[in-house]
Parts: C-alpha cells; sequence; structure tokens
C-alpha cells in the first residue's frame, strides 16, 4: 500500500530530465567511437595500399579501432536519442557532431601513422569540420526550440484558453518499444462555435497512453483563432516530439 499513486511516480521518473552526466556520457561515447573507427579504418587498409606487395598485415590498433568504434558509436547513439527525447533543447545534430569530429581525430591520428597517405589530412579536416557544422548548426536549431518555447508561453498567457479533445490518438497500440512517436489529432470549438482540428507530433509513453475522447488544455489566438502556428495544446507541449 502507498499514500502515492505508483503509475504517477513511474512515469515521472521515465520522463525526468536527463541531467549533464548523461548527456556528457552519450556525447563522449559517440566521439569515442568516431576517434576509434576513424582510426581503424585507414590503418587497417591503408597500410595494405600503400605496402608494395600489398601484404595484409593489419596491426592491433588498427583492429582494435575497427572492433571497438562500432559499438560505442551504437550505444551512444542509442543513449543520445534517449536524452534528446526527454530534453528539449537538445537536439540529434549535437550528437552527429560529436561523433564526426572524432572521425577527424581519429583519421588525423592514422594519418602521422600513415605518411604515404597524404589525403588522410584533407579527409581528417573535411570529417572535423563537417562535425563542427553538426554542432553549429545544432545551436541554431537549439535557439529556434528556445524561441518557439518562448512564443509558446506567451500564448499561454495571453491566448483564449479551452478543452481540447483527442479526436485521432495517432497509433493502434505499442509494439516492441515502450515509447510511441505519433501525430495526434486534437479538436476544440473556438469562441465563435466553429470546430477547428489541429495535428501536434506527441511522444506517449506505455505508462501514460493517450486515448481517443481524452481531454487537454489548449490556447489558441483571440485574434485569429484559425492561425496553427498560434495554437498551443499542453498535451503536446509536455510531450513533446523532438
Amino acid at each position: 500500500m502507498s499514500t502515492i499513486d505508483p503509475s504517477a511516480v513511474r512515469a515521472a521518473r521515465l520522463n525526468r530530465r536527463p541531467g549533464a552526466a548523461r548527456v556528457t556520457i552519450a556525447l563522449l561515447l559517440q566521439g569515442a567511437g568516431g576517434t576509434l573507427m576513424g582510426f581503424g579504418w585507414p590503418a587497417l587498409f591503408g597500410g595494405t595500399i600503400a605496402t608494395p606487395d600489398g601484404v595484409f598485415d593489419p596491426s592491433i590498433a588498427a583492429l582494435v579501432g575497427v572492433i571497438g568504434g562500432i559499438p560505442l558509436t551504437v550505444i551512444g547513439t542509442i543513449l543520445w536519442v534517449g536524452v534528446v527525447l526527454k530534453r528539449p533543447d537538445l537536439g540529434l545534430l549535437f550528437g552527429w557532431g560529436a561523433f564526426w569530429i572524432g572521425v577527424g581525430i581519429g583519421v588525423f591520428a592514422a594519418s602521422l601513422s600513415l605518411p604515404e597517405l597524404p589525403v588522410l589530412g584533407p579527409i581528417a579536416g573535411a570529417a572535423a569540420l563537417l562535425g563542427l557544422a553538426f554542432v553549429a548548426l545544432g545551436f541554431v536549431a537549439r535557439r529556434k526550440r528556445s524561441t518557439a518555447a518562448t512564443r509558446q508561453a506567451e500564448i499561454m498567457r495571453t491566448g483564449v484558453p479551452v478543452i481540447a479533445t483527442v479526436s485521432d490518438k495517432g497509433y493502434t497500440r505499442f509494439h516492441e518499444s515502450d515509447r510511441i512517436l505519433a501525430t495526434v489529432t486534437f479538436t476544440f470549438t473556438d469562441g465563435n462555435g466553429v470546430q477547428r482540428w489541429v495535428q501536434r507530433p506527441v511522444a506517449i509513453h506505455a505508462s501514460a497512453p493517450v486515448e481517443n475522447g481524452q481531454e487537454t488544455q489548449l490556447w489558441y489566438d483571440r485574434t485569429d483563432p484559425g492561425d496553427d502556428d498560434a495554437i498551443v495544446v499542453k498535451l503536446a507541449v509536455d510531450s513533446p516530439l523532438r
């Protein structure tokens, strides 16, 4: 027995905002995976290409880079996707940036041991620049999300509040995963008696499923009820798909 709803406790735990440690670990894993693969693949095949007799005799370091880089990248990507689902202020671009910067570092390290392959230098630079471009785009996207959040808060403060109803939850059932990314359709009636529909992307967890007929708060612009960009749905704000 408990005086606290266990379902609410579980939902709060599952939706808990990832801390700095988890964010850092996910990025470091992707960066480390990129570095290992960036070093491993050129070192694995570059030496063979550069050898006159073409003998395939890869070093232990090259094998470790290739074999170890793949699982680190996969694990880091999975962790990062989980972070992004719960941190609207972040995005996938930062993860891609960490990976490609790591690739650049790895290829550069391989170029030091393979001076007979000068092409590795430009490849390392290009990979690092690509990673930095992803990071820069990530900050641009983050700023846009911050601006959108500020506008949402303003609409919620000055807009007309009504009760909206889920007319189409956008999914049938949960499959292997306990989280579904769906486009949910909401309907509401404005102050003029006009029924309207609006769709919003929502991350839905099995512990808190969205059902047809479910009600939620909605705000719209009193001067233009049909302006989709000026409509805020609480259920979508609480469970953003990004």
